[in-house]
């Protein structure tokens, strides 16, 4: 539990080491209206965030900085939204009211402008009709090795994948297994897919019944994956690799390979609701240096996309989530002119 001068001094070191990135000190706080209390007040308080784990002592300064739990205490309860960014709404809205830009060039644009008001990585997922609800499942087998997946929603639609079928399987064994998870997963919505077929791969039945492995799972996962025929719009991964934190070609090599496995993109999946943000380690995959804001934006009951911004732990959170919430409210008028 912390106190309420405690929150303050969370708070303001947050701030100041997200602007200045250089650890904050007493007398740096000293300074500022809010903190009218005593240096040697302010250094007991100090001492006592760090030793509950929300800030952290650098080897080449007497200051602070957060750690990971910080942030999230910061995310969680302290964070007021910048009414600075407010000003920026308006070249926003510019952009989704332009009838002369394609959806697809708005797209494009509107990643290109959150980047650049950002610095940081920026992702916008068109919407795809992830909201359609699953009817019918099917394999259609056409070798030893290859298959075609059929998927029928309530919307009418019938999606195929050709898929190659793990090693180790044969058609019976599959057939078997995708009329299983055919039972488990009507009526269910496409985005709901990865965690009904985690939860039906954990039932003893289901590991009784076929010699069921963990590759199969992943396999069901990607197959459905590949129908969600979501266009992206990414922009400023050059701006991201300017931040101090990712100066180190490891940390580059680590997100970049996220990248190109699509791990960042999976965050989408995980946003259906409202706006979410991991920080560090709660990432995985290569992103644990990284802060990861992910929102939905919804265009009717059927259809979502989502946006995603990456940057790192030392995140301006306070204006990154107004002017996500901004956007993803205001979506619908680029789909809907």
């Amino acid at each position: 539990m912390l106190s309420d001068r405690q929150k303050l001094i969370l708070k303001a070191i947050i701030e100041d080491y997200v602007t200045s990135n250089e650890p904050v000190g007493s007398k740096a706080l000293t300074e500022k209206p809010y903190l009218d209390f005593s240096s040697a007040t302010i250094r007991y308080d100090m001492q006592d965030l760090e030793e509950k784990g929300y800030l952290e002592k650098t080897h080449t300064s007497s200051g602070r900085i957060p750690s990971q739990t910080g942030y999230r205490y910061y995310v969680d309860h302290l964070i007021i939204r910048d009414e600075q960014v407010l000003e920026y709404f308006k070249y926003l809205d510019e952009i989704l009211d332009n009838k002369k830009l394609a959806k697809e060039d708005a797209l494009k644009k509107l990643a290109d402008f959150l980047s650049e008001l950002t610095g940081y990585y920026t992702i916008i997922l068109g919407s795809s009709a992830d909201f359609a609800k699953v009817k019918k499942m099917e394999i259609v087998p056409l070798s030893n090795t290859e298959a075609v997946m059929l998927i029928v929603t309530n919307t009418g639609q019938v999606q195929s994948q050709r898929i190659t079928i793990p090693e180790g399987y044969n058609q019976d064994d599959l057939l078997k297994i995708i009329e299983m998870f055919d039972n488990a997963m009507y009526n269910h919505s496409v985005y709901e897919i990865r965690e009904v077929l985690s939860k039906e791969a954990s039932k003893p039945r289901i590991r009784q019944m076929v010699d069921f492995r963990d590759d199969i799972l992943n396999f069901m996962i990607k197959g459905f994956s590949r129908f969600l025929n979501t266009e992206t719009y990414d922009s400023g991964l050059s701006r991201l690799f300017n931040q101090p934190e990712f100066q180190d070609y490891q940390i580059m090599q680590k997100i970049l390979k996220a990248i190109d496995d699509e791990a960042i993109t999976d965050f989408a999946q995980c946003s259906a609701g409202n706006l979410k943000i991991q920080i560090g380690k709660e990432n995985t995959n290569g992103l644990e240096d990284c802060s990861i804001v992910t929102i939905p934006y919804y265009i009717d009951d059927n259809e979502y996309g989502t946006i995603i911004l990456v940057g790192p732990t030392r995140m301006n959170y306070r204006g990154v989530v107004p002017l996500l919430e901004y956007v993803a409210k205001s979506m619908p008028k680029l789909y809907n002119r």
